[in-house]
């Protein structure tokens, strides 16, 4: 260890006078600074109202409460009991110097102030710039002991007089003595004691010079600088002040070079606070971490500071919240805490219409003090929960409707090689299906199309206005079905969803109503923040469409290929029909990651709106791992506990909304009054924003006679059976060129790509194969090779009412083949995607085309006017 520094802490120690003239001049620094009257009047307030200096080495610290919603005491703020106090005489140099060269290198020859930071800090508060840091040790001592961390020129003002006073009572090292065993150094260690035993393992008395500095390093920003946390800033901070101890002349450069070289030497943690055990522990970790970090109050004014801290704490629903979540993931092995990275989950809940937070739920078992919380932390892709949020809601503000149609189809958008097909989970697509069903049944292909309509920008913004931190980052077409970034937390989630609940209010989440000081003053004042995000009428809307996610619908309508069910479940069924919340109205969505990493459920009744995540801390797949499963009975029990005992009510139906029948089978992007061919499964009745809902019937749904014993077959003179009116859908046709194209781009296969509901598009093959009109006969020449076999030669006939002619087509890898394309009806297509052909033909018209094929194999021809064929390459020229 060098020696003591010249004119450092051996040197004779006295009492200091206080210099009047240093407070003069502080006060007439202050004043020229200030312009005149404004400083000198907040100067003599200050001077009048500061505290008066009682003993440090008697002052207790009085213990600080936080109190729940209903004005009862919780807990005292847990920590105040790690500290044990060490003499100065007892307490190394090492650890002594390595603090005043990194928080106050002028201590021993300075009279407790710093005149400069006072003069900085009064510049600050004038133009209008936070106050900076810079206060000596003993005006650090100051603060801690007599004011509050509130950073006011007030503050700094007081802080200033109140460290030239302490300077004049007490030598050097009895404020070096107080200051460090009253600082706060992370982990609920209160003085270098406890925190020696906390990070090392071993009293003050035997730390090292590496773990000294450490110690110092902490004192900035323990949070910051936790070893446990953050190592790597922890090893950057101590290998700073041990340059600076260096530089000051405590230790040798070959001495701080060595200590350098140290690794943290951090024990695993045993500390005392490691094993507190409180009430609500999760709740009570965010309302110690919202003083400090929202408030900047330091960790002794929290937990000593004798302040009443009144927090929007349920008790009763977060007892509930926290049971679900144990009983959700007590199901087995792989649910067992003791394996790495176990499963987790998280709630939040809030009370709409005043934003309070009444629960937090931040993992399945809190063990330390501020452990991690996934609740305001977690940062995790939110999935289909996203979709009310970035493509309804704007769509709704765009003048669609809960009852626009879109086509559930598959659509690949963008350029090679950055190509994007969003997929349904199921694989199966039902064609024009309402906004209300396809956020029911959450389909990925309507989500996206609603968003490339209103534009990523768009759906963007309005997520953010309603509480979502996403970033320009985001503002791609995935956003669409939760393919997000950073984002987003279970508070994150509530706080949008609840913007929806409250009538498009948004109203900023808080855990702390008020903080109110040992002598009565009021030191934070929450109150409500409202802002008014999305009107009243779309907001309604918007749940209505949100209670059909818990409720069974007809199934008839939609699955036609499976026929009419008892019911139509939506991706909320499974939580909340079966065992509802009992007699309150619910409307939520769930949400899925892709591979199962990440399962949400968000909703909420007329009162309380809650957000459930279910995952891993490391994202990885987990088979079945859905919202309705595993977040969505959390969800459930938590809103039982939330509304016991309240009387059930309604959501509030705001003016300028109406209700209307409505043809589930509209156009595209259209909605549309049942018509008098309309069957009657297939129609809803919806919600409507006033002068958006249908004035017209739709169109689509048509007439045709069909054979009785052949119905797919349109019925004309001659054929065998009757004559049968059937109805059928007409609507837009996606043609089976189109199919092959997005089998080959999304590897879907080509049978489940064509939607549903084209199965119920209007026959056009009459009976007996004979064409309603017969057009002029048609010569088909076989496919056959060139003289001296240098070509290959095959015609193909496209006719609306027949299959393609010849239906199979054979080349050979390098010989080129001849093809003429003949169009008997007209407005047909083919396309032989491996050959690089489409071609669109009219009424009688011809083309001929030459290609070589490069590989062997067999290969679909697709035509608009039907059945296709296959073009059979062989090896060999």
């Amino acid at each position: 260890m060098a020696a003591d520094r010249p004119g450092g802490p051996h040197r004779p120690h006295r009492k200091r006078r206080l210099r009047p003239w240093r407070v003069v001049a502080v006060v007439a620094g202050l004043i020229i600074v200030g312009g005149g009257a404004f400083v000198a009047q907040l100067t003599i307030r200050a001077l009048a109202t500061v505290p008066p200096v009682t003993d440090p080495l008697n002052k207790l610290g009085q213990s600080s409460l936080i109190y729940d919603i209903n004005g009862k005491v919780v807990t005292p703020v847990p920590g105040t009991i790690n500290r044990q106090v060490v003499p100065i005489g007892q307490i190394p140099l090492s650890v002594q110097h390595a603090f005043v060269a990194s928080e106050d290198r002028r201590f021993y020859q300075n009279d407790g102030l710093d005149i400069r930071g006072i003069l900085r800090a009064a510049v600050a508060d004038l133009t209008g710039h936070p106050l900076q840091g810079g206060s000596t040790i003993t005006e650090q001592l100051a603060k801690n002991l007599y004011l509050t961390s509130v950073d006011t020129l007030t503050r700094k003002i007081q802080e200033a007089w109140l460290g030239i006073e302490l300077a004049q009572r007490y030598t050097k090292p009895e404020i070096l003595d107080k200051y460090l065993n009253w600082i706060y150094l992370g982990q609920g260690a209160n003085g270098v004691d406890a925190a020696s035993e906390t990070y090392f393992g071993v009293p003050v008395g035997k730390v090292t010079l590496p773990e000294a500095a450490l110690l110092a390093g902490l004192a900035p920003a323990p949070s910051a600088y936790d070893p446990v946390v953050h190592p790597q800033a922890a090893l950057a901070r101590r290998n700073t002040v041990l340059a600076l101890m260096a530089q000051q002349g405590y230790i040798t450069a070959a001495q701080a070079k060595a200590a350098e070289a140290s690794p943290l030497g951090i024990v695993k943690q045993k500390a005392s606070v490691a094993k507190l055990t409180y009430p609500d522990p999760w709740f009570v970790d965010a309302v110690i971490s919202q003083l400090e970090t929202v408030d900047h109050m330091t960790p002794q004014e929290v937990m000593d500071g004798g302040l009443k801290i009144y927090t929007t704490l349920n008790p009763t629903i977060y007892a509930a919240a926290q049971a679900a979540v144990n009983k959700m993931t007590n199901d087995g092995p792989a649910f067992a805490l003791n394996i790495p990275n176990p499963m987790q989950t998280a709630v939040a809940v809030i009370q709409q219409s005043t934003g309070d937070v009444v629960a937090l739920i931040g993992g399945r078992q809190h063990t330390t003090m501020m452990a991690f919380d996934r609740a305001l932390a977690a940062e995790r892709q939110p999935g289909s929960s996203i979709k009310p949020l970035v493509d309804y809601i704007p769509a709704l503000l765009a003048g669609m409707t809960a009852g626009t149609t879109v086509d559930d189809s598959l659509k690949t958008y963008g350029k090679a090689p950055n190509l994007y097909t969003p997929k349904d989970y199921t694989n199966t697509y039902y064609g024009l299906t309402t906004f209300t069903e396809a956020l029911r049944r959450s389909v990925n292909t309507v989500a996206v199309k609603i968003l490339n309509r209103i534009g990523v920008e768009t759906g963007l913004q309005n997520a953010v206005k309603m509480g979502l931190p996403l970033t320009q980052a985001d503002a791609q077409l995935p956003l669409a079905i939760g393919g997000t970034h950073d984002c987003c937390t279970p508070l994150n989630m509530a706080d949008a969803y609840a913007t929806i609940a409250n009538e498009g209010v948004r109203v900023t989440p808080r855990i702390i109503t008020k903080v109110v000081g040992p002598t009565g003053q009021v030191i934070v004042n929450n109150g409500l923040q409202a802002q008014r995000v999305v009107p009243a009428n779309v907001a309604y809307v918007m749940i209505k469409m949100l209670e059909a996610v818990d409720e069974p619908q007809p199934n008839v309508g939609w699955d036609v290929l499976s026929g009419p069910l008892d019911s139509n479940w939506g991706t909320g069924y499974d939580a909340t029909v079966h065992d509802n919340v009992p007699g309150w109205p619910t409307a939520a969505k769930t949400g899925t990651t892709d591979a199962n990493e990440d399962a949400w459920y968000v909703g909420f009744t007329p009162e309380y709106t809650a957000a459930v995540w279910v995952g891993h801390d490391v994202p990885k797949p987990f088979p079945n791992l859905f919202g309705d499963t595993y977040a969505g009975p959390v969800f459930r029990a938590t809103m039982i506990a939330a509304v016991k005992g309240l009387k059930p009510v309604h959501f509030v139906r705001p003016p300028g909304i109406v209700q209307a029948p409505i043809d589930i089978k509209a156009a595209p992007w259209t909605v549309a009054l049942p018509g008098p061919l309309t069957p009657p499964q297939d129609v809803r009745e919806e919600w409507f924003v006033a002068g958006t809902e249908p004035t017209t019937a739709g169109t689509l749904w048509v007439s045709r006679a069909v054979t009785s014993t052949n119905p797919p077959l349109l019925w004309q003179p001659g054929c065998t059976g009757t004559e049968k009116q059937s109805i059928f859908l007409n609507r837009p046709i996606l043609t089976q060129a189109w199919a092959l194209e997005e089998s080959k781009l999304t590897g879907v296969p080509l049978q489940d790509v064509m939607p549903v509901d084209m199965s119920m598009v209007p026959p056009t093959k009459p009976c007996g194969g004979i064409p309603v009109s017969t057009p002029p006969p048609v010569t088909v020449l076989p496919c056959a090779p060139t003289p001296g076999a240098v070509a290959e030669v095959c015609t193909l006939v496209l006719d609306g009412a027949q299959p393609l002619a010849p239906p199979v087509v054979q080349a050979k890898v390098g010989l080129p083949l001849e093809l003429t394309i003949q169009d008997v009806t007209g407005g047909h297509q083919l396309l032989i995607p491996d050959l690089g052909i489409s071609v669109t033909l009219g009424p009688g018209q011809q083309v001929q085309l030459t290609r070589t094929p490069s590989q062997a194999g067999t290969f679909p021809i697709a035509q608009s006017a039907g059945d296709g064929g296959v073009l059979v390459v062989q090896s060999g020229p």
